[in-house]
């Protein structure tokens, strides 16, 4: 559970599916640049992709649950770093629930290997948002 402007989250960085769904949206996470005269849009781009990041992670109008149409960059900006510190902190907490389990069955866990090969348990589609209970 994480909180970005007063609305909680659901960021369930033990689920696979949720760790690849990050990882989609940060490999697409792209600034479409645009042409343009106004100010304006130099602020405004940047806040439409962190907006797409958003969505694609958190469903479909979290960005507008978040944002509520504002376009700020230090908001925008100061809530997809709060994402990327907990996304961070995954391998400790991963690694700290191996940890327990290897204790409970005393043995070193096998390599991991590539599994490139199986399917996603959920396949990808586009989630609406729900604010979290």
């Amino acid at each position: 559970m994480i909180e970005i402007n007063g609305v909680e989250l659901e960021l369930d960085l033990m689920d696979a599916d949720v760790l690849d769904s990050l990882q989609d949206a940060l490999e697409n996470l792209q600034d479409e640049s645009v042409e343009s005269d106004r100010v304006g849009d130099l602020v405004r781009q940047p806040c439409l992709t962190i907006n797409k990041f958003f969505d694609a992670v958190f469903g479909e109008g979290a960005a507008e649950a978040i944002f509520q149409g504002g376009m700020n960059l230090t908001n925008h900006l100061d809530a997809f770093v709060k994402v990327v510190s907990e996304i961070e902190k995954a391998p400790e907490t991963i690694k700290g629930q191996m940890d327990k389990y290897l204790k409970v069955v005393k043995k070193k866990p096998a390599p991991v290997k590539p599994m490139d090969h199986l399917p996603k348990t959920r396949t990808a589609t586009k989630k609406k948002f729900t604010a979290a209970k």
